[in-house]
């Protein structure tokens, strides 16, 4: 008789599956990676991999949710040697910070991107809100933290910044990420104004996105 798993054996399946799929994104794109690429590279059956994740798009949005992690933990931990900030302070670790995460090939990055063209498209209710849940109370601490160092911040307006800083780094790596005729038409052509410089870009609408902020909460 099959011994039933334990639930640390299941959570320790479930991330060597989701660490395979990590390692096989590093080099490839989401469509080249096939489910069973994944079992076979993690030496599960394709059974065993369907049953911790019942799409592909479960298992990188659950890949993507784990990066938001690390990401909002590192900002927790960064964010933590300050005191009180002033608008300029706090600017210049919004931007800080941002930069040591614009990487247009880093998995956090290249997920994103897909992230709601693609990926969550395919989930199921039960990921979506497992996954949102845990997003909301990251961004929540995130906030709070924000609106005691910040004196014109509110939680929900420093939610805010977090989620304008994503929606920032999305639309310009969709901008950035063009085919190869494209690049090909605006460089032959000398069009300057359509080139895009990922990360200056980002960090620059990130900034001028600061500064309208605090103009705004100095007028209310």
């Amino acid at each position: 008789m099959k011994r039933a798993m334990t639930e640390s054996a299941k959570a320790e399946k479930a991330k060597l599956i989701l660490d395979t799929a990590y390692r096989l994104f590093q080099h490839q794109t989401f469509n080249e990676i096939k489910m069973m690429d994944i079992a076979r590279a993690a030496q599960v059956s394709k059974g065993t991999l369907f049953n911790y994740y019942r799409t592909k798009e479960i298992l990188f949005i659950e890949m993507l949710y784990v990066e938001y992690e690390k990401r909002l933990t590192q900002f927790v931990q960064l964010l933590s040697e300050y005191e009180m900030m002033d608008h300029e302070t706090f600017k210049q670790f919004m931007l800080d910070e941002m930069a040591t995460i614009l990487d247009p090939d880093s998995v956090m990055i290249r997920l994103s991107a897909i992230k709601n063209s693609i990926l969550e498209n395919n989930i199921d209710y039960e990921t979506a809100v497992k996954d949102k849940v845990e997003m909301y109370a990251g961004l929540e601490k995130v906030g709070a933290l924000l609106a005691e160092k910040v004196a014109y911040l509110t939680v929900d307006s420093a939610m805010q910044v977090i989620m304008a800083q994503n929606a920032i780094i999305i639309g310009y790596i969709h901008i950035a990420r063009v085919p190869d005729i494209i690049q090909r038409a605006i460089e032959e052509n000398e069009l300057e104004g359509f080139k895009v410089d990922f990360k200056a870009h980002s960090l620059q609408a990130m900034g001028y996105y600061l500064d309208g902020l605090y103009m705004h909460a100095k007028k209310t």
